[in-house]
């Protein structure tokens, strides 16, 4: 509706001069609110491609964009980002002039040395600065004029690594009727303010104004022999602007004086009510600084649980404290920071002595080596005498728990001994302090070990007796089979003894019968046993005394006999004559009786006889035979009853040494 509603005639010039290409560029784009005009000019060494069209048609997409009258900035910032990605084989450089209009008012915006013009009825009535040396100097207070070379030393331009920096104009009221000139500095530099006025007098449309400032521009190349460069001129006509309703800009006016009064009551509300919040704040401020003086009270009488009741007060109060109403804010900050780190002290100071009466001792000294630090850092003198001496008694009692620790360990590896020693170092350190649970707890543990070492000396002490007890019973049991082996062997003696016995080997019977009782005597088996081998072997001793008895009864008649034997032979030889075969015969039968130990009267009827052999006497040898006879025969009923009583004498005496 804006456009349709206004008429703005456009209309420029564009030389390219004695350039190798184009250096200037003028562009517009009319929208149906706004329209923007742009020129530009490049400074560059550029020969491929015009780095002020690039400007201009940067700075038309972003107007196209976000079309508005406060964008001029970002339009010519865009712009400048666009020259500087372009800026890959040299450095481009560009000035530019923006103007942006919404058909009933404008505003402008230049970077470098294009100027603008707005005439109106024969009068420029504004005029654009530049942003040159040129101009540095013209506004100087000096008294030689500035020299024209210095129009393109540019201060500011687009292509710089830096932000650049826009001049950006106030709003201003489009006139119907004026004109507004766009020039590069090729023209405005070659033209003075006077000849263009003179131009734009004479000329009743957009184009003669135009055409007449290019013949100026020519003609004075031609007269001055000037190489000129290229240059843009563009006109822009006010024919018709946009007419806004007068009831609405009433009514605008209205509102906004209700606006204004209206901001008037709210900021005499404001005022009352920042007044109220500063009184408020200042009795919150006093409440809090006595919770806090009570609490510092309190912790110098070590009444740290009442402390931090004042302090958590203390910090509710302050944290009730608005920081966003700009009323002392510094001091409630610094107040709450205050309140809340001696709270935050206090309530460490509650969980280490949770932690130590817990028996979490590592923990416990973390937090009150911390709440000392910290209470030094506050001024809390009192409190961190306290944390340090728990400190202290922390690292006592953990010193402590070490040694009942190791001595845990040695009594779970029944080292009672070293257990002992370590239960003695905790209750060596336990001394230092007063701590009756603990001391208790040592002493039933040393208790407790020196019972199980009691236990384990009895339990010791009844195993050995155990122990002798089984090797006494396997020693009996030994005993016992070695006495069933000795009573096998006894018997199997006694046994044999009693075969050769009953096959007469009367020797081989008393020599089994002195072995086994050679192993009797050396028996140790039981009683029952003892007397049952008593027994037979006192049988087996008698059966072999008689069995003896008997054989050398035998034995004794047969040497009798032969002895009487030897006697007849000796008579019957003393009757033949033969005395000596009769002397030899009476020696046998006197050694016979000898070996018999027979000293009767067959002894003497020998010799008689032997004597009577001797002197020559003759008897009868019948005679003596038959004394002879009857002697052997006394003797040998004599010799054999000695015999008898001396074999019973010797079983009597061997019957006794068995029973020993």
């Amino acid at each position: 509706m804006r456009n349709l509603n206004s008429k703005l005639v456009m209309d420029f010039i564009s030389e390219q001069g004695y350039d190798s290409i184009e250096k200037t560029y003028v562009a517009y784009t009319p929208l149906e609110k706004y329209v923007c005009i742009a020129v530009a000019e490049s400074y560059d060494n550029e020969t491929e491609e015009n780095s002020a069209q690039l400007a201009v048609e940067a700075v038309l997409t972003a107007f196209e964009k976000k079309p508005s009258l406060k964008r001029l900035p970002e339009y010519i910032r865009y712009a400048n980002e666009q020259i500087l990605l372009h800026s890959t084989r040299s450095q481009l450089k560009v000035s530019i002039t923006v103007l942006v209009s919404d058909y009933t008012r404008m505003r402008y915006a230049y970077c470098g040395n294009t100027r603008l013009y707005i005439l109106y009825e024969n009068i420029f009535t504004h005029i654009s600065r530049t942003q040159t040396k040129f101009q540095q100097q013209l506004e100087a207070d000096g008294e030689q004029p500035p020299e024209l070379e210095e129009i393109h030393n540019l201060t500011e331009y687009l292509g710089r690594e830096k932000r650049v920096r826009p001049f950006v104009s106030k709003t201003m009221e489009l006139t119907e009727g004026s004109t507004i000139l766009f020039a590069t500095s090729n023209l405005w530099g070659r033209l003075s303010e006077i000849e263009i006025l003179d131009a734009y007098e004479y000329t009743k449309t957009g184009k003669e104004f135009l055409e007449i400032l290019q013949e100026l521009l020519l003609s004075l190349q031609e007269e001055h022999d000037q190489r000129m460069g290229s240059f843009t001129a563009a006109f822009l006509y006010i024919e018709k602007t946009f007419k806004e309703d007068i009831q609405k800009k009433k009514k605008r006016k209205r509102m906004i004086l209700m606006v204004i009064v209206i901001l008037a009551v709210i900021l005499i509300i404001i005022s009352i009510v920042i007044l109220c919040i500063r009184a408020l704040d200042r009795k919150k401020i006093k409440e809090v600084e006595t919770c806090d003086k009570r609490g510092t009270r309190y912790m110098n009488y070590t009444n740290y649980n009442k402390a931090l009741t004042e302090y958590e007060q203390a910090v509710e109060k302050a944290e009730g404290l608005s920081l966003n109403n700009w009323q002392y804010i510094e001091e409630k900050r610094e107040l709450l920071e205050t309140v809340t780190d001696r709270e935050a002290i206090l309530t460490l100071y509650q969980e280490a002595e949770a932690a130590y009466q817990a028996g979490e001792y590592e923990q416990a000294l973390k937090l009150y080596t911390q709440i000392q630090k910290e209470a030094v850092y506050q001024g809390f003198d009192t409190l961190s005498a306290d944390a340090k001496k728990k400190t202290e008694e922390i690292t006592v009692r953990m010193q402590i728990m070490q040694y009942i620790s190791l001595g845990d360990m040695y009594q779970s590896t029944e080292d009672y001994d070293e257990a002992l020693f370590q239960y003695n170092r905790a209750l060596s350190e336990l001394s230092k302090m007063i701590d009756l649970q603990m001391q208790g707890d040592v002493q039933a543990k040393i208790f407790a070990i020196r019972q199980t070492q009691k236990e384990n000396a009895q339990a010791a002490q009844e195993a050995q007796q155990e122990a002798q007890q089984q090797k006494e019973e396997e020693e009996a049991a030994q005993k016992a089979a070695a006495a069933d082996k000795a009573v096998i062997k006894i018997n199997t003696y006694i046994a044999n003894a009693n075969s050769a016995l009953e096959e007469g080997r009367t020797r081989r019977a008393r020599e089994l019968y002195k072995q086994a009782l050679s192993r009797y005597n050396k028996f140790t088996g039981s009683g029952e046993d003892a007397d049952k081998l008593y027994k037979d072997i006192t049988a087996l001793g008698q059966a072999i005394t008689e069995a003896e008895v008997k054989a050398v009864e035998e034995a004794q008649e047969e040497q009798l006999a032969q002895a009487a034997k030897y006697v007849l032979q000796a008579k019957e030889a003393a009757r033949g004559g033969d005395i000596g075969i009769a002397k030899q015969l009476y020696e046998d039968a006197l050694a016979v009786y000898r070996e018999l130990n027979i000293w009767d009267e067959r002894m003497e009827a020998v010799y008689d006889a032997m004597d009577a052999l001797t002197q020559g006497s003759g008897q009868n040898p019948g005679e003596v035979q038959g004394g002879s006879q009857n002697g052997a025969q006394q003797n040998a009923a004599q010799n054999a009853g000695d015999g008898q009583q001396s074999t019973a004498q010797d079983a009597g005496d061997q019957d006794t040494q068995a029973k020993g």
